[in-house]
């Protein structure tokens, strides 16, 4: 049996996972990052052990893939930055791995590699130019175009979180204004509620512990009129992204993971009411909105996929 392993290296966690080549999630392994080091020595040694542990006892490892929370010169197997693990920057960490472990490893961005696991794993599996959307601390974005990952001149391209959806808007994270991100995302959902309760607004949220999405819309779904329009607030701005997205390419699909899509309908029906509001009638009917099928596992299955698919491509089959 064809294994591929799937690596998602998080500025906390180092997930790791053995996929077989029909999507069998075969072994799991997880260690923390040791980013904390700020040492690089410490956590490449780190991510070998664990590699090394993942691989015990086992056969058939065709090729290692990557996916990191940054920038990456896939052709050199390099990251170009990641704020959370700064230690590894403009580090060919594809290149010591293939070293190391004598299979080819490849590396990209991990929202990319989301993209490669629900076409070659998941909901993904019909279409061939599709937009894959991850909804979570931020928003994250991989483009599918006739099969592949568009990656522009530089392998930067997918950065959605960062289109300019408010002129001068609210700050984002990336030190810019008026993000996608600012307003679509559960951190945007929990500094908005946030903010409300702190104003004395009447609402349940004023009695949970922590505020996550999740909670907000828990309690949207169970009527709370300010959680109701936290959550239509920012489904309103995920409708005029997706609108976006559709008019730049034309996709059969806008497939949308990560947390907050767990919500499920009651998220999905909103984006799908307000996108259809913002875009071409023609162009939003041929474009499907749906949920991702590897919520769970997409770092993990999306790195084996690009491990799947740069095999494939070096055998050239």
């Amino acid at each position: 049996m064809e294994l591929f392993v799937g690596i998602d290296l998080g500025g906390t966690a180092i997930k790791l996972g053995l996929v077989s080549r029909d999507g069998k999630l075969v072994k799991t392994h997880q260690v923390p990052t040791k980013a904390e080091s700020r040492e690089r020595d410490i956590i490449v040694s780190n991510l070998k052990e664990a590699l090394h542990s993942l691989l015990s006892g086992m056969e058939g490892v065709k090729a290692i893939g990557i996916g990191v929370p940054g920038g990456v010169d896939k052709k050199h197997g390099m990251i170009r930055f990641m704020p959370n693990i700064q230690p590894l920057e403009n580090y060919a960490l594809a290149d010591d791995l293939e070293k190391s472990f004598g299979i080819p490893v490849a590396i990209d961005n991990d929202a990319n590699n989301a993209a490669r696991g629900e076409y070659i794993f998941g909901a993904g599996k019909k279409y061939r130019d599709f937009v894959l959307i991850t909804l979570g601390t931020g928003i994250g974005g991989g483009i599918f175009i006739n099969g592949d990952v568009y990656g522009g001149v530089a392998n930067f391209a997918g950065e959605v979180g960062h289109m300019k959806i408010v002129p001068e808007g609210r700050p984002c994270g990336c030190g810019l204004n008026g993000c996608w991100e600012a307003y679509g995302s559960a951190t945007a959902m929990i500094k908005r509620a946030t903010g409300l309760v702190a104003m004395g607004k009447h609402t349940t949220l004023a009695r949970v512990g922590e505020m996550s999405a999740k909670v907000i819309f828990d309690e949207a779904k169970k009527g709370d009129a300010l959680a109701l329009e936290v959550v239509d607030e920012a489904c309103r701005y995920l409708g005029i992204g997706v609108a976006n997205l559709i008019h730049l390419f034309n996709p059969e699909a806008v497939i949308v993971g990560g947390g907050v899509s767990h919500a499920g309908d009651f998220l999905f029906d909103r984006i799908r009411k307000y996108a259809s509001l913002y875009a071409k009638t023609e162009m939003f009917e041929t474009c499907e909105i749906i949920p991702a099928a590897l919520v769970n596992d997409a770092g993990v299955m999306g790195s084996a996929a690009l491990a799947l698919m740069t095999l494939d491509k070096r055998q050239g089959t």
